[in-house]
């Protein structure tokens, strides 16, 4: 059996900067991006965790500073 003696391209060989930029480039076009009204609604449910939380975490803090000024340890 006969060998050829031509030179057969490896995926791991070469420049590793052109391999990664070659597989970002792979992985872009991999991805589904979002419609608009999708963008604009996943953004809208973000927009009102966050807020609720920030609710959240100022009632506490509220709670927490009233108790300890009730029992003598806050300012």
């Amino acid at each position: 059996m006969a060998r050829s003696k031509g030179k057969k391209s490896n995926p791991s060989s070469g420049n590793p900067i052109s391999r990664f930029f070659t597989g970002v480039t792979t992985e872009i076009k991999r991805i589904r991006w979002p419609k608009f009204s999708e963008l604009m609604s996943d953004t809208g449910r973000v927009l009102a965790f966050c807020i609720l939380f920030a609710i959240f975490f100022v009632l506490c803090d509220l709670v927490i500073s009233k108790f300890l000024i009730m029992i003598g340890v806050g300012a």
